[in-house]
């Protein structure tokens, strides 16, 4: 295949993986307090899901080497995907937020985008190098 060809294919691709949908996301909804199996490592048999958000979140909190884990649909998407961390007063904190469907199962969310965008940069490399 043509290396211009390739390149749009890619293009095409990735262009296409980009383009977000306003259709709700499937997400889990839990908090490790109440449900043993909403803690890492999660064991999502029996937990509940929520349909109504924008984005999936999971937050983790540890306060004094306990930790709590709490799932749940987010009414938007903020203006950072991905996990951002935070600690005072004793408390650190994990929050993950993610956009696609029981994305928020992981122990670590990547952003599908970002991931998407990897992809394609590493199979263009492949192709300009053969």
């Amino acid at each position: 295949m043509e290396l211009k060809t390739m390149a749009v294919y890619v293009a095409v691709f990735l262009a296409c993986s980009l383009v977000t949908s306003s259709e709700a996301l499937t997400c889990y909804m839990c908090n490790s307090t109440s449900e043993s199996g909403c803690a890492d490592p999660f064991k999502p048999g029996g937990i509940k899901t929520c349909t109504d958000g924008a984005a999936c979140t999971k937050v983790t909190l540890s306060i004094k080497g306990s930790a709590l884990v709490v799932r749940a649909c987010f009414a938007a998407v903020p203006p950072k995907l991905g996990c951002q961390e935070s600690s005072a007063a004793g408390v650190s904190s994990t929050v993950c937020t993610c956009t696609s469907n029981y994305c928020n199962s992981a122990k670590t969310i990547i952003s599908s985008a970002w991931l998407l965008a990897v992809v394609g940069v590493l199979s263009l490399s492949a192709a300009i190098r053969n």
